[in-house]
């Protein structure tokens, strides 16, 4: 079933509500689990980017111009969480803990390797 408009509006104010809420709550230092909190800040994270993601396409469309002109602020942010993320990642696999789907992150890796090499060799 889809959502419509109006569903979504909902949710949003719902969840920012609860989101208030919980800030309040997480400090006041009574919550203590660790890898929770990274899943939480990494689910916060992907939905900060997907919403700014939609507010920039949103304004392009409010102000007439090529949807298309928003993809190298789009591209510049993924590129601007991906490298972060690696740097989160570098520091996972430095302290010794195993990661399931290591052998298909090397792969795409190499994948884009590639396309980095194609755009930085023009």
């Amino acid at each position: 079933m889809a959502s419509t408009a109006s569903d979504i509006s909902s949710k949003i104010r719902n969840v920012t509500s609860q989101l208030v809420d919980l800030e309040r709550e997480l400090k006041s230092g009574q919550f203590n689990d660790v890898e929770l909190i990274r899943a939480f800040r990494d689910a916060l994270d992907r939905s900060r980017t997907t919403a700014w993601t939609i507010s920039e396409l949103l304004t392009v469309r409010q102000i007439n111009t090529n949807p298309d002109a928003a993809l190298p602020f789009l591209l510049s942010e993924r590129i601007r969480r991906f490298t972060q993320m690696t740097k989160e990642l570098c520091a996972d696999l430095d302290s010794g803990k195993s990661a399931y789907g290591v052998g298909a992150l090397s792969d795409a890796l190499q994948s884009l390797q590639v396309k980095l090499r194609q755009l930085t060799n023009k």
